[in-house]
């Protein structure tokens, strides 16, 4: 199996290290040849697991932005760190406070259903996304403290926020904060995202079977691809259909016999085997956001008291974790913050190192006392832990080793596996002590905004129900401070206050593994591994 590292994957996209940030200054690539014109089947796309709905503004679910990016255009594509190409906004100024960003749109692009894009609809979608009945979790953290959208012409809007927000363009570059139909939102009320999703992508929805499979078809009309692309007009692709495959093994032989022809979530147990297919390529990308972690609710006793969550902290061998459960492909995690993100502190390796002596010291001077069967206890109340995760094999493994790491120092973890609706039921409603939590992103103040802030509390996307106001103030500091050096104090700090109330466990930092056919040729991903796109992708002999 061919291995492409993230370098490659940048120059075989179109544009290298050095790529431009000024819209104008990015000149289209050459033409495909008329050969690249014929649309080339079906791509079937292996997932690892369900989602909610299809609406990239509501939705939590990377996967649904996986999808989601094929559906909606952006605003700008991030082509690098901090570094924007046009997308439906031909360019784009910030004032210098950066509490207001002018996007001058295309003027040709239409929505599925034939609607045209305006200015209007980059306020209902931004309007929307702040609506409280639209329950928005990652498009709300990735919108900051919007104010309104203002429509200064059919073609130009200024979006305006309460305060100054350095890192809007990096929201801006998500699926999430992609532009929706207002007409669509209308005729379908409810039905839209569980049933239908309109959008101006290069796909289009043909159907949804939830917990099964999502189909989309080209769209014929498309012909505004950004300059980063290939070509511009239809995809090459007539189909591409999503397939949820939650076991692994069984995901990977799809791949293996032709009935699928890309997957994600390589199984790190084939990993080194794979290496060395020559049917297949490896895609192997450092995730960019933040690793895969265990939140602790601090609304529900005795995960509430700062010392319990510091002995799980410390009380957890993430090496051993990484080495166990994920075949030592994946690294021990020590920070919210991948080392690939803007301001990682390397120095939190150690403030959160693996030290079970420690943790058992924590217990003992917070009162937790071994009982006969070593399980500790505390006037009256077992240390019992109540840890909610849905069923894929990967995740019932890192649990089984949290909480075979946790029984040591006198902590019983009770495993609730349950199917999607009834995870995030309890999970929203807080009826968990710990949960699973991955996240990804290129900005760091965004990653800290939907694990840390307050607003994202009480069922949203901060499930540690993490409430702080000097943490608060940090987050708020550093989406509003362009300056790089000072940015990355402001994230250093905010990481250290993260870890000194030892608000999360940190477990493994995993890279994107993707695999697919040899026949499957120009997969664009993001620089953060997180978006496999197919707009350029064909299939050949």
């Amino acid at each position: 199996m061919e291995r492409i590292k993230r370098r490659e994957l940048f120059r075989r996209a179109g544009w290298g290290l050095g790529a431009l940030a000024v819209s104008q200054m990015l000149p289209r690539l050459s033409m495909p040849g008329r050969a690249y014109a014929q649309a080339t089947g079906t791509l079937t796309y292996g997932m690892a697991g369900g989602f909610d709905t299809l609406d990239v503004t509501a939705t939590t679910f990377t996967r649904v932005g996986r999808i989601g990016l094929h559906l909606v255009d952006p605003l700008v594509w991030q082509t690098q760190p901090g570094q924007f190409a046009p997308g439906l906004a031909t360019s784009w100024t910030a004032s210098p406070d950066a509490t207001s960003y002018t996007f001058k749109l295309r003027s040709d692009v239409r929505f599925h259903d034939g609607t045209p894009l305006t200015a209007e609809a980059v306020k209902v979608t931004f309007d929307r996304i702040v609506d409280p009945e639209t329950k928005s979790q990652t498009a709300f953290s990735f919108i900051g403290p919007y104010d309104r959208t203002e429509v200064v012409d059919p073609y130009t809007v200024r979006v305006r926020f309460k305060s100054p927000y350095a890192a809007f363009l990096d929201g801006a570059s998500t699926p999430y904060l992609g532009i929706i139909s207002p007409a669509a939102l209308t005729k379908y009320g409810k039905d839209f995202g569980p049933v239908v999703f309109v959008g101006s992508g290069p796909f289009i929805l043909q159907s949804y079977h939830a917990d099964a499979e999502v189909a989309l078809i080209r769209n014929p009309n498309y012909t505004w691809a950004s300059r980063i692309f290939q070509h511009n007009g239809a995809p090459y692709l007539q189909r591409l259909v999503y397939r949820i495959i939650p076991e692994d093994a069984t995901r990977l032989a799809t791949l293996e016999t032709g009935e699928t022809l890309f997957i994600e979530d390589v199984p790190t147990s084939d990993y080194r085997r794979l290496r060395g297919a020559r049917n297949f390529t490896l895609l192997e990308i450092p995730q960019a956001g933040s690793g895969w972690s265990m939140m602790m609710n601090q609304q529900r006793p005795p995960t509430s008291e700062v010392a319990v969550r510091r002995a799980i902290m410390h009380g957890i061998d993430g090496a051993g974790l990484a080495k166990t459960v994920w075949d030592g492909v994946f690294k021990p995690a020590c920070s919210p913050l991948t080392p690939n993100m803007f301001g990682f502190d390397s120095n939190t390796c150690k403030a959160t190192a693996y030290n079970p002596d420690l943790a058992k010291r924590l217990l003992d001077e917070a009162g937790w006392r071994p009982g006969p069967d070593g399980i500790r206890t505390k006037d009256g109340q077992r240390l019992r832990l109540e840890f909610f995760l849905q069923p894929p094999t990967k995740n019932q493994e890192m649990a089984a080793f949290v909480q075979a790491s946790l029984k040591p120092i006198g902590i019983e973890v009770n495993l609730n596996v349950v199917a999607r609706a009834a995870y995030l039921d309890a999970v929203r409603s807080g009826r968990h002590h710990l949960q699973f939590w991955w996240e990804t992103g290129t900005d760091p103040g965004g990653i800290l905004r939907i694990l840390f802030h307050s607003s994202n509390a009480g069922g949203g996307t901060n499930r540690n129900n993490y409430k702080n106001q000097e943490m608060d103030r940090l987050i708020d500091q550093i989406d509003a401070t362009a300056d790089p050096q000072k940015r990355t104090e402001l994230v250093v700090r905010a990481q250290q206050k993260v870890i000194d109330d030892a608000v999360m466990a940190y477990l493994a930092d995993p890279p994107s593994l993707y695999a697919h056919a040899r026949t499957v040729q120009n997969v664009w991903v993001d620089w953060g591994g997180n978006y496999p796109y197919f707009y350029d992708t064909r299939i050949g002999g």
